[in-house]
C-alpha cells in the first residue's frame, strides 16, 4: 500500500495546481501558462489578488495579496471544500484517475471564510541628500574644539608645537557625525554616526573688479575617529560579508566640489612660505620634520592628483619619463598671487602604476614609457620612486611658473612624512 508521501508525489505527476483550481475558479492565462490569476473567493476579492505561481505544474502554489492565503493543491482543495486533509487527498485522487472515488461530501463544511487584511502601505523612497549639502549640515553643528583635534594629531605622531590655535582654526569636532547620506527630511542622526574631525575645504579664487585673494569654501573633509580619539576609525560594516576584503567603513569622506580645494593650516599671507602636501597630516609630519617657522601655513591638497596636476604625455598615452612637463590643462595646486617659497611635501611610498590587465592571462601589460631620449618604447611598470620624482617635478615647476621660488622634499624611501615623524618620536 502507497504511503502518504507517495500518494502526492503521484497527484502532483498527473495534475497541475492551475488545473485545480480552475475546476472551481476562473483563471486568467492559457493552461499552459506558468503564471494565472483569479478572484479570491476566499474573502470575496473583487480584484485579481489571487496570484498562482508555476500553475503548470503540480507542485506550484497559490497566493492571495489580499487575504494572505498561501497554500499547494492540498492545502486549496481543503480549503475550498471545508475538508481534512485526507478526504482533499481522495479528491484529488479522483481528478487524477487514480481512483474512483473522492472526499466525503458529507463532510464538506464548503469554503473557508477569510477577512482581507490591511496590507501596510509602502512608504515611497525619498531621495538621499547631497553630498554638498550634507557637508554644510556637518559643518553647522560641529563645534571647535582644539584640544580633540590636536589630541588625534599627536596620536599621529604630529609634536604639540606643530597644532597651534592658528594652525587648527579650519577644524571642528562633531561626536555624532553622519557616516552615510540620509534622506531628505529625515533626522540625519538616525543614520550610523561616529566622532569625527571636519575641516573646511576651501579654492583660492581671485575675485572682484579689482582683482583680490578669496579663500571660497566648497565643502568638507571629514576624518572619523577611533574611541581613543586618537587615530582613523577601524568599524566593520553591518553588511560586511565573512570572505569581504575590505569590510570596513570608509574612514574619511570627501563631501561637496572639494577636487580643486585644500585646507589651510594656519593664517594665509602671500608673502608666508607654503609646506603643500597631500593630507593634513602629511603636512603637518613635514613642517616639524622640516623644522617650520611658527609663521609659516601649510597645504593640504587632499590627493595627489591635485597636488601634482597632470603630465604631459605623447601620444598614445606614452609617459617620456626623460621630459616631465605640466599638462596646462591640468595644473597642479596653486594660490594665485603668492610671492612667499613654496616647498612641496611627496611622500615616498607610493604604489606603483602596473598599467592594465591583458585579459586573458591576467597579467599586468606596464605603461607604456620612454627612459631616456631618443629611447625606445617599453612596458614596464612606473615605480614608486619615478612616481614620486614625478609629482616632485610637476609641482615645483607649476609654482615656479607664476614666480615662486619653490622645491620638493621627500622622507626616506618607503615612508611618507607621518611615518617618519613618528620615527622620530
Amino acid at each position: 500500500m502507497p504511503t502518504i508521501d507517495e500518494r502526492k508525489a503521484e497527484v502532483r505527476r498527473r495534475l497541475t495546481i492551475g488545473e485545480v483550481i480552475a475546476r472551481s475558479w476562473k483563471l486568467t492565462g492559457s493552461a499552459g501558462s506558468g503564471r494565472r490569476r483569479a478572484k479570491c473567493e476566499f474573502h470575496g476579492s473583487e480584484s485579481l489578488s489571487f496570484s498562482v505561481k508555476d500553475a503548470d505544474k503540480g507542485d506550484g502554489f497559490g497566493h492571495c495579496f489580499g487575504c494572505g492565503w498561501h497554500g499547494d493543491m492540498f492545502k486549496f482543495v481543503m480549503d475550498m471544500k471545508g475538508w481534512s486533509f485526507v478526504d482533499a487527498l481522495a479528491d484529488l485522487e479522483r481528478m487524477a484517475g487514480i481512483c474512483e472515488a473522492g472526499g466525503d461530501e458529507r463532510a464538506a463544511r464548503g469554503p473557508v471564510q477569510r477577512v482581507k487584511t490591511d496590507q501596510p502601505r509602502r512608504r515611497a523612497q525619498r531621495p538621499k541628500i547631497d553630498t554638498l549639502d550634507m557637508g554644510r549640515w556637518i559643518w553647522k553643528h560641529a563645534r571647535r574644539d582644539d584640544r580633540t583635534v590636536r589630541r588625534y594629531f599627536m596620536g599621529r605622531g604630529v609634536p604639540e608645537a606643530l597644532t597651534g590655535a592658528e594652525r587648527l582654526a579650519q577644524f571642528r569636532y562633531m561626536s555624532d557625525c553622519p557616516c552615510f547620506p540620509w534622506e531628505a527630511g529625515t533626522d540625519p542622526r538616525k543614520v550610523l554616526t561616529a566622532p569625527a574631525i571636519v575641516a573646511l575645504v576651501r579654492v583660492p579664487t581671485m575675485m572682484g573688479e579689482v582683482p583680490a585673494l578669496e579663500w571660497v569654501p566648497v565643502g568638507v573633509h571629514v576624518t572619523f575617529l577611533n574611541p581613543e580619539g586618537t587615530g582613523t576609525m577601524k568599524r566593520r560594516a553591518l553588511w560586511a560579508k565573512p570572505d569581504d576584503k575590505e569590510p570596513w567603513l570608509p574612514k574619511r569622506l570627501m563631501l561637496g566640489p572639494t577636487g580643486r580645494g585644500c585646507v589651510v593650516l594656519g593664517e594665509y599671507r602671500p608673502d608666508a612660505k607654503l609646506w603643500v602636501g597631500e593630507g593634513n597630516e602629511t603636512v603637518l609630519s613635514g613642517m616639524a620634520i622640516g623644522r617650520a617657522d611658527a609663521g609659516d601655513v601649510g597645504i593640504a591638497t587632499l590627493s595627489l592628483d591635485n597636488l601634482q596636476g597632470g603630465m604631459r604625455k605623447w601620444r598614445n598615452n606614452v609617459w617620456p619619463l626623460f621630459d616631465v612637463r605640466p599638462d596646462p590643462e591640468r595644473p597642479c595646486f596653486l594660490v594665485p598671487g603668492h610671492r612667499g617659497e613654496v616647498v612641496g611635501l611627496v611622500d615616498a611610498d607610493m604604489s606603483p602604476l602596473r598599467g592594465q590587465k591583458h585579459p586573458r592571462t591576467g597579467q599586468y601589460l606596464g605603461e607604456a614609457l620612454v627612459e631616456r631620449k631618443g629611447g625606445p618604447i617599453v612596458r614596464r611598470a612606473v615605480t614608486g620612486a619615478e612616481r614620486a620624482r614625478i609629482c616632485g617635478e610637476l609641482m615645483v615647476k607649476g609654482w615656479r611658473a607664476i614666480g615662486c621660488q619653490a622645491r620638493a622634499v621627500q622622507p626616506p624611501a618607503g615612508l611618507d612624512f607621518n611615518d617618519a615623524v613618528q620615527e622620530m618620536v
